[in-house]
């Protein structure tokens, strides 16, 4: 679809009293992909924060609940601070939870720019002491993702924080500062930087000299002190900065019935996005993954892709018009990933009974899903989740829904640069 196919284009912020039409197309030109925190650790498949703001603004007003029950990164979490609501972020995974925590809180800037001084002072003098042997955590093959003098020199980084964060009391100074760190991890291993899965391709293996993992630690630090300051003095005139985070899951959450105003997510993508396996290195440096495999961790997630064979050896129907006749399509060449959208769906369901059930009659559900390739079979995830949201068993009523197109930057750029798009399903609990 080219720019001049779109009903309506917005460059930046969308006004929240324009009202978008049924079944549009949309175009949103991004400008806000790193303002304040948004940019603080990279995470797949984030929204952009303008969509995001006009649903928040548009259904929701100054003091109200929002709710993410899915929140990833944080953006809407953030976004809804910033608007004034009290944001609500649920996620059942560790990275999600401390980037979310990390990113919304207002931290003192001259504290801060004291204690990272001292952090960059402390990782010099470990780094040049040769008797200092850094703590490196042991994880499976470690040594394959990271070059000896990376993993010292990570080692280094981390110790530090240990060191100067054990004598501040405040935590929020160590969440920020694991944070910075973490975003480096993916940039010096031999992970493909471009594969949203850790997977090394010798092609891919970037050239790391010595020396540069706590170069590169320094300039994000740096650059994210300045991040934090600007985000500290847009909350000043905000009176309400309580954000509520949940580390559980979104089919099962523990909120009151009918307390939320609104909600407003970005569900994961079938067969995309394995957010575990994307933050495997990370998660191991932080000491977020256990002892047990890395699969126990992803069973639980929404979209996953870990499943049993016993689970898939016969062909599971939905009841869905939409969904099943996919389902027999995808089970010819491939029974496994045809239960891997079954049960993806049958989460969703929960997922979407469970968002009902703590909204207050007559909130909406904002959700934003991409189309899905399985198997060579489109699979149009809007039009299931909408079959699923308006059936009498979970009972909401599709207001409305539209097409959003977006560019990655402010300024036009070719098409193979864009992102293709979600569509935005506008759901409403009715009125009891």
């Amino acid at each position: 679809m080219t720019t001049d196919q779109y009903e309506l284009e917005f460059v930046g912020d969308i006004p929240p009293e324009s009202t978008i039409p049924n079944l549009a197309q949309i175009m949103i030109i991004s400008k806000d992909q790193s303002y304040l925190t948004h940019g603080i650790h990279k995470f797949p498949a984030k929204f952009f924060p303008e969509l995001p703001r006009y649903l928040i603004r548009r259904y929701s007003r100054k003091g109200e609940r929002v709710l993410d029950p899915m929140c990833g990164s944080g953006t809407v979490v953030l976004e809804s601070l910033l608007s004034e609501r009290i944001p609500i972020g649920v996620d059942i995974d560790p990275m999600a939870q401390l980037i979310t925590r990390t990113k919304t809180k207002s931290l003192d800037s001259d504290k801060l720019e004291s204690q990272s001084k001292k952090l960059v002072d402390q990782i010099h003098q470990a780094y040049e002491d040769s008797k200092q042997s850094p703590s490196i955590p042991v994880f499976n093959y470690r040594d394959n993702w990271f070059r000896p003098f990376v993993l010292h020199e990570l080692g280094t980084i981390k110790d530090a924080i240990d060191s100067v964060t054990d004598r501040v009391s405040s935590t929020e100074f160590r969440d920020f500062f694991l944070v910075v760190f973490s975003s480096i991890i993916r940039d010096v291993s031999n992970a493909d930087p471009h594969c949203t899965r850790t997977v090394i391709r010798k092609k891919s293996i970037r050239n790391i000299a010595v020396g540069d993992t706590i170069s590169k630690f320094k300039d994000a630090l740096a650059k994210q002190l300045q991040a934090m300051s600007a985000l500290a003095t847009s909350l000043q005139l905000i009176d309400n900065r309580k954000v509520i985070l949940k580390e559980e899951s979104a089919t099962a959450m523990n909120f009151e019935d009918n307390s939320i105003n609104l909600a407003v997510t970005s569900p994961p993508y079938i067969n995309a996005v394995d957010y575990p396996r994307t933050h495997q290195l990370e998660m191991y440096w932080l000491g977020m993954i256990g002892n047990g495999p890395l699969s126990t961790m992803k069973r639980n997630y929404i979209g996953t892709e870990t499943v049993y064979k016993r689970e898939y050896d016969e062909l599971h129907y939905s009841g869905l018009s939409t969904l099943d006749p996919l389902l027999e399509r995808i089970f010819v060449s491939d029974p496994r990933r045809s239960y891997i959208v079954y049960k993806f769906f049958e989460d969703m369901k929960q997922q979407l009974k469970e968002t009902f059930r703590v909204l207050r009659p007559g909130a909406r559900y904002c959700l934003a899903i991409g189309s899905n390739m399985i198997r060579g079979v489109p699979v149009h995830s809007h039009e299931i989740l909408s079959e699923i949201a308006i059936s009498p068993e979970t009972g909401f009523e599709l207001e409305r829904s539209f097409f959003s197109g977006l560019i990655r930057h402010f300024i036009r750029i070719p098409r193979k640069e864009r992102m293709s798009g979600e569509w935005v399903l506008i759901l409403r609990k009715p009125h009891q």
